[in-house]
């Protein structure tokens, strides 16, 4: 973009000038900005070495100032754009008067040329009075929506509070991306006065009842409060729906894809997380949350610039819990997209949120923290990605590289049991990091079955019997240990509010176990394996059948397992079925294509429709 001039100061180039001349030309306006600079702006940028020092100097984190404050909204300052001066080379933050950040690449700013000075402010902010213009945003929508429009929508406080409280106690543990003292006291704000808050942060806390209303048991007076519908399955929908679509409309009202705040990528991301586990797919939103994220400069290590500790680690956890949900993503979509965007973020530190004071991040604690769970999470999806490259290729791998992505698993392991199991000597583990840890191994469980399941199932093709018999008792001890977790996390009282990941991610995973232990049942010769994996497999049908009702995997996955295990059962019993049914199971298990069990969404549910309509499996055959 080139800055405006009249005739007089610059008049057009002849057609004689050379392009020695029009480089002097530049060299001697970058002379008189430099100039410029030197007179008149020492007192706010010093140079040193290569690093240029922060116009506005942090303040201590124990403020818990919400992230979209940045510091230019804090005491002692009065301009109305604060920039935020980051390594050289590296590119700033400009916050506007209204709140919105902006990441500002140094090659493709004005601040490049006038080295960083406060001559670029008026320059880089020349839309951001125009973007409360409704025409100015690059759709066309109706009357501006305010707070005041928005807040009908929420709760009564006593149920908002309550909903809230589900979130932290349950959600939060699991994707910690958000600061907790931080919302707390921006929901302190909001609570004495509601109409003071941000429209981003308002659609991050209707993307939070939004989440949270799928942790409430059927019997929770807050479904029947809140819910007109019949059901209280029907109640959680409509809710979910309803808060969700409110947070879109927050962020519409708030001109979203045309500015953002750091809350405007934490209700994005979260709702994301939410969609993954009740819905599906969210490829189009997250693509746009992804560049969001770029918008906001969070690519970028935010100690490059000069914000304060809390704001450091909540945009190192927005980062971290994107690239988490980007990985996943992007595995179900079979490694379609390869990023481009060179990134320098470091991970969340390992601390509790109480630790984030003074002005540097404490070292890593030996037992868990709020952080552990996400961290060890981020770490297996990166290993899924390794294992869906080698897996999913063209050529299947050798049984060396499968036994060395087996290790990493392996080791993921231990690591979890010295975080989690070491510290239990003092005391027994809080129930929601039993389900951290649980969990962990339940997804492990299901990259092992990923894992070994081409050496399994390809067991004809396998040179090697000890490498087929190796990779059939991995994947029947995971089986048995998925399904194991499905069973307890439904049927245990103190784990009852974590049963929402049972109802999404956690049921496909033991759905992909079940078939897997099927498999085995219709051709293992062990008899002792035999009655034992029956008996796994009875229960698992049985609390399938059971969650149905609220839970979409299962009500699909349920007739596809009776009609499995009956089906097995019957080759065991009768050898005039057993060469019909085993075929047909093989050939059906080898049509699913393995990314299919990455993700409930990627899964062809229509496959299985050959299965329970096929009448061979519907019953026995005779002479």
């Amino acid at each position: 973009m080139t800055p405006r001039r009249t005739p007089l100061e610059q008049p057009p180039p002849s057609r004689g000038t050379t392009n020695e001349e029009l480089v002097a030309r530049v060299q001697n306006l970058e002379e008189l900005l430099r100039g410029h600079v030197s007179m008149g702006s020492l007192s706010n940028v010093v140079v040193s070495g290569q690093q240029l020092t922060p116009i506005t100097p942090a303040t201590d984190a124990t403020s818990y100032q919400s992230s979209a404050d940045e510091p230019s909204n804090r005491p002692g300052t009065s301009s109305a754009t604060t920039c935020f001066q980051p390594s050289l080379g590296v590119g700033r933050l400009s916050r506007t008067e209204s709140g919105h950040v902006r990441y500002e690449p140094r090659a493709s700013s004005w601040s490049s040329v006038l080295n960083d000075s406060s001559v670029a402010v008026p320059i880089t902010n020349l839309d951001d009075a125009s973007a409360n213009e409704p025409y100015s945003y690059p759709f066309s929508r109706g009357p501006l929506t305010t707070v005041e429009d928005l807040l009908v929508a929420l709760p009564p406080f006593q149920q908002c509070n309550k909903l809230k409280d589900v979130f932290f106690q349950v959600f939060s543990p699991l994707f910690h991306v958000l600061h907790d003292p931080t919302f707390d006291a921006d929901y302190r704000r909001f609570q004495s006065n509601p109409e003071s808050v941000s429209l981003s942060w308002l659609a991050l806390l209707f993307v939070i009842l939004s989440i949270s209303v799928t942790a409430l048991e059927d019997s929770s007076p807050l479904l029947h409060d809140l819910g007109r519908k019949s059901s209280s399955t029907e109640n959680v929908a409509f809710l979910s729906s309803r808060y969700r679509a409110a947070a879109m409309q927050c962020l519409e009202a708030d001109y979203y894809l045309w500015r953002h705040t750091m809350q405007t990528l934490q209700a994005l991301i979260l709702m994301i997380y939410g969609i993954n586990h009740t819905h599906g797919q969210t490829w189009a939103l997250l693509g746009m949350t992804y560049n969001i994220a770029l918008a906001l400069g969070c690519h970028v290590d935010p100690d490059n610039f000069g914000l304060d500790v809390v704001q450091c680690e909540e945009r190192r956890r927005c980062w971290a819990g994107l690239m988490m949900l980007y990985t996943v993503q992007n595995s179900c979509m079979g490694n379609v997209d390869v990023h481009c965007i060179q990134q320098s973020v470091r991970l969340p530190a390992n601390v509790n949120d109480d630790q984030l004071v003074g002005e540097t991040v404490p070292p890593d604690s030996d037992g868990p923290t709020q952080m552990s769970y996400i961290l060890f999470k981020f770490r297996l999806y990166n290993l899924c990605s390794k294992i869906c490259e080698n897996m999913f290729g063209p050529r299947q791998p050798s049984y060396r590289a499968i036994m060395i992505l087996d290790q990493e698993i392996a080791r993921e392991q231990e690591d979890w049991n010295a975080r989690y199991l070491a510290d239990s000597q003092s005391g027994p583990l809080p129930v929601h990091q039993v389900v951290h840890l649980n969990i962990l191994y339940g997804y492990s469980h299901q990259l092992f079955l990923l894992l070994h399941r081409p050496a399994f199932t390809n067991a004809s093709s396998c040179a090697d019997p000890d490498e087929v018999r190796n990779s059939r008792n991995r994947c029947l001890d995971s089986a048995r240990g998925l399904l194991g977790i499905h069973i307890m996390l439904e049927e245990s009282p103190e784990f009852s509010p974590f049963r929402w990941y049972n109802q999404g991610l956690g049921s496909f995973h033991a759905f992909h176990a079940a078939v897997v232990l099927v498999v085995v049942l219709a051709t293992a010769d062990d008899s002792i394996q035999y009655h034992d994996t029956t008996q796994v497999l009875e229960n698992s049908v049985r609390i399938f059948e059971r969650m149905a009702s609220r839970s979409r995997v299962c009500a699909k996955a349920a007739p596809v397992l009776r009609c499995l295990l009956s089906a097995a059962i019957d080759t065991r019993r009768d050898p005039l079925v057993a060469f019909s049914h085993t075929t047909q199971m093989d050939g059906l298990v080898d049509r699913l294509q393995p990314q299919q069990w990455l993700n409930p969404a990627a899964m062809s549910w229509n496959e299985w429709d050959f299965l329970l309509d096929n009448d061979t499996f519907q019953q026995p055959i005779t002479a």
